[in-house]
This record gives structure tokens, C-alpha cells and sequence, in this order.
């Protein structure tokens, strides 16, 4: 569960702490493989909910500063602000523009990339 516990302060889901258990549970062939993943979705459930009932206070912050970047984000704007040692941090998350360009002996997809494009949301909250 080490690696679930290190990545829950980057928003790790449930099904993504079950992912990891089950992998160490493979990588060490702990158990039978017909007993991996409910064993995984157990220590999952657990140590997500004992990180919860222990840190509640930094959840709480974490989930306000998930809020306050998602607002922040819907305006238009990149989500910055200053750490306590005055380093600025900004999020430049936006979304990719995409153009179709057609040729005679094909069509393909070209992204592109710039400051004009609108933030994307998905990629703003995590983040924080």
C-alpha cells in the first residue's frame, strides 16, 4: 500500500489504488490470482479511508483548493498563485485545437497548442 499512500496526495482514485495493489500483489505472487482483486479492492477501501480519517483536515483544504481551481478555471483564466517562498506556479493546462488537413491521398489530425485556447478543466483541479 506504499504506493497508494505516496500518490493519495496527488488525487489517487479507488480504482487506481486497487490497480496498484493488485500489481504488487502480482509482481510478488502473494496470493492465488482468483483472490488478487478482492483483495486489492479491500486493502484499497482501507487505506483510502484510513488516509481520509486521518488527514481530514488536509482532505478538506485539498478539496477547497480543488474547488477554488476549478471556479478559477471556468473563467478562463490559468490557475497561479505563490508558494509561502514567493516561487510563482501556474497551471498552463488548455486544450489541444485541432485542425483536419486533406490531401489528396489522405486526411489527418494536426493539435496544436497555444495561450488562446480555453483552459481545460480536466487537468486543472488534480493539480492543486
Amino acid at each position: 500500500v506504499k504506493q497508494t499512500v505516496m500518490t493519495s496526495v496527488y488525487g489517487v482514485t479507488f480504482v487506481g489504488a486497487r490497480q496498484q495493489i493488485q500489481a504488487r500483489l502480482k509482481e510478488r505472487n502473494a496470493l492465488p490470482e482468483e483472490m488478487r482483486y478482492r483483495a486489492a479492492c479491500y486493502a484499497a477501501r482501507s487505506t483510502l479511508q484510513g488516509l481520509d480519517e486521518m488527514f481530514t483536515n488536509a482532505r478538506e483544504v485539498m478539496d477547497w483548493l480543488g474547488e477554488a481551481a476549478s471556479i478559477v478555471a471556468t473563467t478562463g483564466d490559468s490557475v497561479r498563485w505563490r508558494t509561502p517562498l514567493g516561487l510563482p506556479v501556474l497551471q498552463p493546462y488548455r486544450r489541444r485545437g485541432r485542425k483536419i488537413v486533406k490531401t489528396i491521398l489522405q486526411n489527418f489530425i494536426v493539435e496544436y497548442e497555444n495561450d488562446t485556447l480555453p483552459v481545460c478543466l480536466l487537468f486543472t483541479d488534480p493539480g492543486v
